[in-house]
């Protein structure tokens, strides 16, 4: 019988907001189960490696990683893998609120929205949780 994989591992995770370099070749190991925590001084990069594990520093501009992210033993890199998805199973509490550029009404049903009865993408029930359905099973087809 295999171990199960790792929740979370990283490999020489390097990141750069333009040309400043945030993160400096992280690789660890973050075990299921196990509470964890990242301890250090404002400013050393904890928040942004956090927002890596979801990709959510992709949505600033220029910015550029590199290295590898494997949450529960699949790259989160993979081109087949649905932003939306990895983002549904991965998520991220601010330590401010961060509210989207839309009214106070849309901020609060914008979660509902989203997570409303899914026709486009659908939940696989294998380990791959963030996959885009394939075009055959998306079609009801097996």
């Amino acid at each position: 019988m295999s171990a199960a994989p790792n929740a979370i591992e990283t490999r020489g995770l390097s990141l750069w907001y333009g040309s400043f370099q945030a993160l400096f070749d992280v690789s660890t190991d973050i075990r299921s189960g196990i509470i964890t925590s990242l301890i250090g001084p404002s400013g050393c990069g904890k928040t942004t490696l956090l927002r890596c594990f979801n990709r959510v520093n992709e949505r600033y501009g220029n910015v550029r990683t590199s290295g590898e992210i494997r949450i529960l033993g699949e790259s989160i890199y993979d081109p087949d893998v649905s932003l939306i998805e990895l983002r549904r199973a991965v998520g991220m509490v601010f330590q401010r609120p961060n509210p989207l550029p839309i009214s106070v009404y849309e901020n609060v049903v914008f979660g509902l929205r989203v997570h409303a009865p899914r026709t486009e993408l659908k939940r696989s029930s294998s380990t791959r949780r963030w996959r885009r359905p394939s075009p055959r099973s998306a079609s009801g087809r097996t």
